[in-house]
């Protein structure tokens, strides 16, 4: 039986061959597009499950709200330092503490004349006991309790060693500490939050104990400098805690008795400044939540697996609505032989049969196809995504979900016509020259669908792609001369920033050095600043900046009012000298949110920032145009102001974009001069700018990837449409001709009937893609305005695609001799 529906079926293909083929080439690229992001999202919750333990493992989590409500941010995986000191011994069910931070993401490593730049993690010893890491050379158990050591990986051992065994080998860490080698591992099994992807929030090159975290961090503290109190708000490190085997002590209850932790231990005055909230969520969704921030999709409350699962059904969705929608028309010039078989006895159960192994048979080739494209992309999507998603294919999961989509696709797509010609009457369909199949408005109903889906990717993909170059044009200025960004920590405490200046300086090709303490786009500071010194005055969140002479001119940010730091007149006042002024410098949006008049009334005015003691008193000295330092928006703060700082982790060089080359090597040299021993990290800003950008960037890709597809089903399955539907329409065409009908209005009546469901599906999908579109923009510091561009254009651009795909068709139907069609009539 199964034999004879397969052959039925390569004979109905033969009839209609491009029907046919236009069903199967979309059904393969909306599998393609599913199976793509399933690999994707399989990769990311398999994360960890090479790990024994991943179960059992919690990662504590931080929330944290300023009282304005103007910087906030949930269940951020990072907390302070100071909660494992606390864990283990308020909760003693909990088996293992133990806690991972990063170094630096480039982190200076010596060994002999070699130099690299590593990522390095320093972690309690604890950390092996969770983490099962696959040594090659060393003992777990003991790899890191002594005191400055180290775990390497195989690649970055090669790097710094070459061919030599790196075990028992000593390593200089940023020109501050020594450390000795005393493991070496193979790379990380994939998925993990420590692997290699570009969303691992805790990939390393090499593993430190906790100590050499601390020696770094000691040698860039000023001479004398006293230990830092206990900073709860200071979020850097994952804390893991490892529950019982035995179910005594579960996440829930970890969870549920959080809040009287934070009660105990949490100082009163942390409390006042801010809301503070502590959580704990499994291991396995680290990776994920990782993806979910570089998206930026934690601001809208969503997933990034849960959106592009959605995303890609969509689209799945719109190819099994074109297939059902072809089928049901190609089934309609099969209705006499319907007819004939069910006079003939055949039972609506073997006919809905048949129809579904048509069905599974189209499917089935889909898949492979949609298969071979996936393989053949899995080198382009490790490159643009940074992700190896083949990992995936060894998964049992991946392989039973896209079986069971293939099944739902088989149904989904084949059940209509399927169950219509099982139903229909025998009588009707041996007559069923005019007869037609299911309601007449479902063809017109099931194009609209398709086009509403791609309609709204496409508003989608244009507001990304708006707001991205929005990005760009305002992150970036390609007429000004480039700035490169040196990290002073990597050299401390052998850093001399004033001899370094002057070196620097010594060069023509360089224009202005400067100094700045946060990285632009990559991360922000914010405080509390009241306009009196009352203390029960509300306060407002403003974005923070600490900065060196010659900032502004270095950054070529424009002066409204007042006056920018002088050498003469300026000098770095800390919080603990009460009795002094601060001078800062604020921008426009600044005074406006503190109601001054204008730039000029707000200079010499005084402010306050809240602090332990009394306010501190902050003079503003000038105001300068803004100047966006983050993408994200920040609980609507778009104040922004400027501290002088003498110490600062990063030097920006203004170099002469005429002699860029010259300027790099004059660079490199004068760093060498400083500290000869340790190699330089630089960036140019714009390359700073890229890394980050490039999240957005293949946001805007997956958008416009994924638009793109919906469209092309869409189209596809309307030209097919077209193709059948003008086919059956030539006897009411040439009748129409016969009455004198022109080839120009029967063209014109043709293209009116396909456009209308076109035309209808995309506005009627308008205030869904506006309302999206909306809170997609509210995310950003600096969003574009939302005006009727991307919807006119989606509008303009369906009707053209749609015009194009059925033009033709109706052309040819309109230039029908009338005499060839109704000759039997």
């Amino acid at each position: 039986m199964l034999r004879h529906y397969v052959a039925l079926a390569l004979r109905n293909s033969r009839r209609t061959p491009v029907a046919a083929a236009v069903n199967v080439l979309t059904l393969a690229l909306g599998l393609a597009c599913f199976v793509i992001v399933y690999a994707f999202v399989a990769f990311w919750q398999n994360a960890e499950g090479h790990f024994a333990k991943a179960d059992r493992i919690a990662v504590l989590t931080m929330s944290m709200r300023l009282p304005d409500g103007g910087f906030a941010f949930d269940d951020e995986p990072r907390v302070a330092d100071v909660v494992a000191q606390y864990l283990k011994a308020d909760f003693p069910q909990i088996e293992r503490v133990a806690r991972a931070t990063r170094i630096a993401a480039k982190t200076s490593a010596v060994s002999g004349d070699r130099s690299q730049r590593l990522s390095a993690v320093a972690a309690d010893p604890e950390f092996l006991d969770l983490f099962e890491l696959p040594f090659a050379a060393g003992d777990a158990r003991t790899a890191l309790a002594t005191p400055r050591s180290a775990v390497m990986t195989k690649a970055a051992a090669a790097q710094l060693f070459g061919n030599a065994a790196a075990l028992g080998k000593s390593v200089r860490l940023e020109n501050a500490v020594d450390v000795t080698i005393t493991g070496v591992i193979d790379a990380v099994p994939e998925p993990s939050h420590l692997g290699g992807s570009s969303s691992a929030p805790m990939h390393f090159d090499l593993l430190t104990s906790r100590d050499v975290l601390d020696t770094i961090e000691a040698s860039k503290a000023a001479p004398g400098a006293q230990p830092p109190p206990e900073d709860w708000l200071r979020s850097r490190g994952i804390t893991y805690a490892l529950l019982p085997a035995d179910g005594s002590f579960t996440l829930g209850t970890l969870r549920a008795r959080l809040p009287e932790f934070v009660e105990r231990h949490v100082p009163k005055a942390t409390l006042d400044f801010a809301s503070l909230r502590y959580g704990a969520v499994p291991l396995r969704s680290l990776l994920p939540r990782s993806v979910d921030g570089e998206f930026f999709l934690t601001d809208l409350g969503l997933s990034a697996t849960g959106v592009l699962l959605l995303l890609a059904g969509v689209v799945l969705g719109v190819a099994c609505v074109n297939y059902a929608n072809l089928a049901t028309a190609r089934a309609a010039a099969r209705l006499r032989e319907v007819g004939l078989r069910k006079a003939l006895g055949a039972q609506p159960r073997q006919l809905m049969l048949q129809h579904l192994a048509e069905a599974a048979l189209a499917t089935g080739t889909a898949a492979v196809l949609a298969f071979a494209i996936f393989r053949a992309a899995l080198p382009v999507l490790a490159e643009v995504s940074g992700t190896d998603v083949g990992v995936s294919l060894l998964s049992l999961r991946f392989w039973a979900g896209l079986g069971a989509a293939i099944v739902a696709v088989t149904l989904l797509a084949g059940a209509y016509p399927a169950f219509a010609l099982s139903r229909f009457d025998p009588a009707i369909a041996i007559r069923a020259s005019r007869a037609t199949l299911g309601p007449r408005r479902l063809a017109t109903l099931l194009i609209g669908s398709q086009f509403a889906v791609a309609s709204f990717l496409l508003i989608a993909a244009t507001v990304v792609t708006l707001q991205n170059a929005k990005l760009r044009r305002t992150g970036l200025n390609a007429a000004a001369d480039p700035l490169v960004l040196i990290d002073i920590t990597s050299g401390a405490p052998a850093v001399d920033r004033d001899t370094l200046r002057a070196e620097l300086l010594r060069s023509p090709e360089i224009k202005s050095v400067t100094a700045i303490s946060n990285s632009p786009w990559n991360s922000l500071s914010a405080t509390l600043v009241r306009k009196t010194p009352d203390t029960n005055a509300p306060s407002q969140t403003v974005i923070t900046q600490n900065v060196g002479f010659d900032f502004f001119s270095t950054f070529d940010l424009t002066l409204l009012a007042g006056r920018v730091f002088d050498r003469g007149a300026d000098r770095d006042v800390r919080p603990a000298d009460d009795a002094e002024d601060q001078p800062v410098v604020v921008d426009r949006a600044f005074t406006k949110a503190f109601g001054f008049e204008s730039p000029a009334a707000a200079v010499g005015a005084v402010v306050y920032q809240p602090n332990d003691k009394a306010p501190t008193p902050l003079r503003i000295v000038g105001v300068i145009e803004d100047k966006a330092w983050i993408f994200f928006d920040v609980g609507n703060t778009r104040a922004s102001l400027y501290q002088l700082r003498a110490v600062l982790p990063y030097t920006v060089v203004k170099v002469d974009r005429a002699n860029v080359a010259h300027g790099l090597e004059r660079i490199d040299a004068a760093w060498k001069a400083v500290v000869p021993n340790v190699a330089i990290e630089r960036q140019f800003l714009d390359e700073i700018f890229g890394e980050v950008y490039e999240s957005f960037l293949r946001l805007s890709q997956a958008f416009t990837a994924l638009s793109a597809v919906a469209f092309a089903i869409s189209v596809a399955g309307l030209f097919g449409t077209a193709t059948l539907v003008t086919g059956r329409r030539r006897r009411e065409i040439g009748v129409r001709k016969t009455h004198g009908a022109s080839v120009a209005r029967i063209v014109s009546m043709l293209l009116a009937s396909f456009s209308k469901p076109v035309v209808i599906a995309n506005v009627l999908v308008w205030p869904l893609a506006f309302v999206a579109a909306r809170a997609y923009l509210k995310t950003f510091r600096d969003p574009i305005e939302l005006g009727p561009l991307p919807f006119v254009a989606s509008l303009a651009i369906v009707c053209a695609i749609a015009w194009l795909a059925v033009g033709t068709q109706t052309l040819r139907s309109a230039r029908t001799r009338p005499a060839d069609v109704l000759r039997s009539e």
